[in-house]
């Protein structure tokens, strides 16, 4: 005796999942299908708060706490943005400003200032040396002005404490410290 075997389809033994769920489905009251969705919906909505809403609120109170310190260190640095407008616009040397720099050091009678599209040229007469340098020294600092020429001598009584010269200092204007 011989049998003969056929093969069967892989599915054949066992009913499909969605198939037995839907008959299942079907044969529950309708009570118990409304309590089954309205778990379903529980579920979804604790999966919705614990994945999603609670880490946007954890979130949104660390930046809320982040956000003095932040605001803080804005007013810092727009502070310091404007400390360094100021400088910049201090830092550029102009014959305007240069003569106002002698007149606040008292040199006004003392100094004269030329100027030319390239240069200046300060003549000197009997101005107290310390004053005239501490209202130099600024300028000549200042990278757009270069020192050309600078011829001074020491006048008045050689046995003065505070020594007095007369002269002339050619400073030389470069780039954009050659304004007007």
């Amino acid at each position: 005796m011989t049998r003969t075997l056929t093969a069967m389809p892989a599915s054949a033994g066992r009913p499909r999942v969605g198939q037995d769920l839907l008959r299942r489905w079907q044969g529950l009251a309708a009570r118990e299908r409304g309590m089954l969705l309205l778990m379903v919906l529980a579920i979804g909505g604790a999966a919705l708060w614990v994945g999603w809403w609670e880490p946007l609120q954890k979130q949104r109170v660390q930046l809320q706490a982040e956000l003095p310190r932040l605001r803080a260190q804005q007013r810092q640095l727009h502070d310091l943005l404007g400390t360094l407008h100021r400088q910049r616009t201090a830092a550029v040397i102009t014959a305007a400003s240069l003569r106002t720099r002698l007149k606040e050091a008292g040199l006004q009678q003392q100094a004269t200032l030329s100027e030319s599209p390239a240069q200046w040229q300060l003549a000197v007469r009997e101005a107290p040396a310390d004053t005239l340098w501490n209202a130099l020294l600024p300028v000549l600092a200042n990278p757009a002005v270069q020192v050309q020429e600078l011829t001074l001598e020491r006048t008045g009584n050689p046995n003065m404490a505070a020594a007095r010269v007369s002269g002339t200092i050619v400073m030389k204007r470069n780039g954009s410290g050659g304004a007007r």
